[in-house]
């Protein structure tokens, strides 16, 4: 999309809800995405664009539940980052557009090598707050069965991805134990859902000073506070094919503290916690045969790092006992 022929749209839109008078109108990176900055007479803001273009009739009903559970997390001290609301609605649609305006914080996006104890205590700590809130809202479970068959798709593969198919083909029988797990268990976790906030690592968490904030509402839906551990606890653990115990296990003990003892064995959570890297696979093997693109290298890193998780859930598990008996 071209962000700068949607400029004299936003300033119909400024007019219209008579929001502030624009003096300038560029282009920045705003939360991970390119967006359109305005700045104006009384206060700065931040425009994303949505293409409006093949949805189902829930995509707005569950655009407004995902804005509001962000909306609800900031009302009990979880600070979130959600749209300005403009009669009930948080977004403005127009001419197959679909225009959301925040206004502009200059936050501060961390990196793996910038956590300190402290963030790392801050981060386990407003999870476990999240995780014990009871709220019921309909929203769609993170996990769905992985129904990806990968020998079938190997001569596929190799047409237009040769480095790919190499890896897959040295790997088929590693990743074909990782899909069986993972589908013998996620099913488990549908039984204990709660809101939450897939997702929760470094990408989607914007800081400003010591306050961490939640960044995207789309990350709103039902998950399993035991996976979602399992998950959270890793990502800010896992950097360039290794895995940092000392952080992981000061994540679950600052967590286990808060939230207290887990309503789902901690076992099962591990295999399931690899849902996101095995969709990605997934996505990355059906784009490589239908766009016939070369995702040779995208899917050399994902394999890596599965394979770098599986081989550690032992370890990661024995870490989790440590840190409930501690």
């Amino acid at each position: 999309m071209n962000l700068k022929k949607e400029f004299p749209r936003i300033e119909k839109i400024f007019r219209y809800l008579k929001l502030d008078e624009i003096e300038e109108v560029g282009i920045m990176t705003f939360l991970n995405k390119d967006s359109i900055f305005v700045k104006g007479a009384n206060d700065n803001y931040i425009v994303n664009v949505n293409e409006l273009k093949n949805i189902d009739n829930n995509y707005f009903k569950n655009k407004m539940t995902k804005i509001k559970s962000l909306e609800y997390f900031n009302d009990n001290g979880i600070p979130s980052i959600f749209p300005i609301k403009f009669n009930d609605k948080y977004f403005i649609n127009y001419r197959s557009r679909e225009y959301e305006i925040y206004k502009y914080v200059n936050f501060n996006h961390l990196k793996y090598e910038d956590l300190n104890d402290k963030k790392i205590k801050k981060l386990a700590n407003v999870q476990a707050i999240m995780h014990n809130l009871n709220v019921k809202l309909t929203l769609p479970a993170a996990y769905n069965e992985i129904k990806l068959n990968v020998d079938k798709n190997l001569k596929k593969v190799e047409k237009y991805a040769k480095e790919g198919y190499k890896i897959l083909y040295e790997y088929i029988y590693q990743i074909d134990e990782i899909i069986k797990n993972y589908n013998n268990n996620y099913k488990y976790a549908l039984n204990n859902l709660i809101l939450g906030y897939d997702n929760y690592d470094l990408n989607n968490i914007e800081w400003l000073k010591d306050y961490m904030y939640l960044a995207d509402y789309n990350n709103c839906c039902l998950i399993n506070p035991s996976v979602s551990l399992a998950e959270s606890a890793y990502f800010i653990s896992y950097n360039d094919r290794k895995i940092d115990y000392e952080r992981y296990a000061l994540y679950l003990k600052t967590y286990l503290k808060k939230f207290g003892p887990l309503p789902y064995d901690y076992k099962e959570a591990l295999y399931v916690s690899m849902y996101k890297l095995l969709a990605k696979l997934e996505a990355l093997i059906n784009r490589t045969i239908k766009e016939k693109v070369d995702t040779s290298k995208d899917i050399n890193e994902v394999i890596k790092e599965l394979l770098v998780y599986n081989l550690n859930i032992e370890k990661l598990y024995a870490t989790y006992i440590d840190a409930v008996k501690k």
